[in-house]
């Protein structure tokens, strides 16, 4: 339970466990619980935005679910996302496009990127409304970012010459875990929504080789940062998109 605790407090504000000594192997085995991490944020998120629409209007609803996932999960993957975009809107080659992310000030284009996503966010969560059985995309949204991160760490190189946490991860994961991972993540599903998972699940696996291909051109591989902004994108992937794959709920 030792690694399970550590995932959890790693990945949201859960202040207990964890406060002895922790080993890179330990970091890379805790990969494993990321997609159950996911589940449990889902869970209350699903259960506080039911609850919310008895409450408030649909959009106040979202809005504050949305405030309640970031508050969470500490901002963690948004900062991911900020640093990423602000390495993308930079002029030069991928060690400059580094240089940029590694700088703690946050630039016009991240600035940007959050809003965006933010708003892009808060409006799908408004959409289940509509869908109420879509709602289950709620859920499983953490799910799928925090699968994505793991999968990077057990099939991407770092991208930076210099030590970072990402490189602990990035090289101690292994494709062994992250197939773990991926296997808990749809056993996830399955319970939460059925067979019916696996075409949403298919999608997002087109969408996730698409945007590792993508890091790997502009960044050389993949930093603690591109991880963060990955959860965020997928999670974006599985709210967005993934509702246009089913006919009817």
């Amino acid at each position: 339970m030792k690694r399970f605790f550590l995932a959890l407090r790693f990945l949201t504000i859960w202040p207990f466990g964890s406060d002895g000594e922790v080993t890179a192997e330990d970091l890379a085995a805790s990969t494993v619980y990321y997609p159950l991490v996911g589940a449990i944020l889902g869970f209350v998120l699903y259960g506080f935005y039911t609850a919310a629409q008895r409450l408030w209007p649909m959009l106040a609803a979202a809005v504050l679910t949305v405030v309640l996932w970031e508050l969470l999960s500490a901002g963690l993957h948004l900062d991911g996302l900020m640093d990423t975009f602000d390495g993308l809107g930079v002029r030069g080659d991928r060690e400059r496009r580094l240089a940029v992310m590694k700088d703690s000030r946050v630039g016009a284009f991240g600035v940007q990127a959050a809003v965006l996503s933010m708003l892009l966010k808060a409006a799908a969560v408004a959409g289940l409304a509509e869908r109420p059985a879509a709602g289950v995309l709620l859920l499983l949204s953490p799910v799928s970012g925090r699968t994505a991160m793991v999968v990077l760490m057990g099939t991407c190189r770092y991208a930076r010459d210099d030590a970072g946490l990402g490189k602990v991860f990035l090289e101690q994961t292994g494709t062994g875990r992250a197939v773990l991972a991926v296997v808990l993540a749809l056993l996830i599903g399955v319970a939460a929504a059925g067979v019916r998972v696996f075409l949403p699940a298919a999608f997002l696996a087109v969408f996730f080789l698409l945007l590792r291909a993508f890091f790997q051109v502009n960044f050389g591989g993949v930093t603690g940062d591109i991880l963060g902004a990955a959860c965020e994108l997928h999670e974006l992937a599985a709210l967005l998109l993934a509702p246009l794959l089913f006919v009817e709920w």
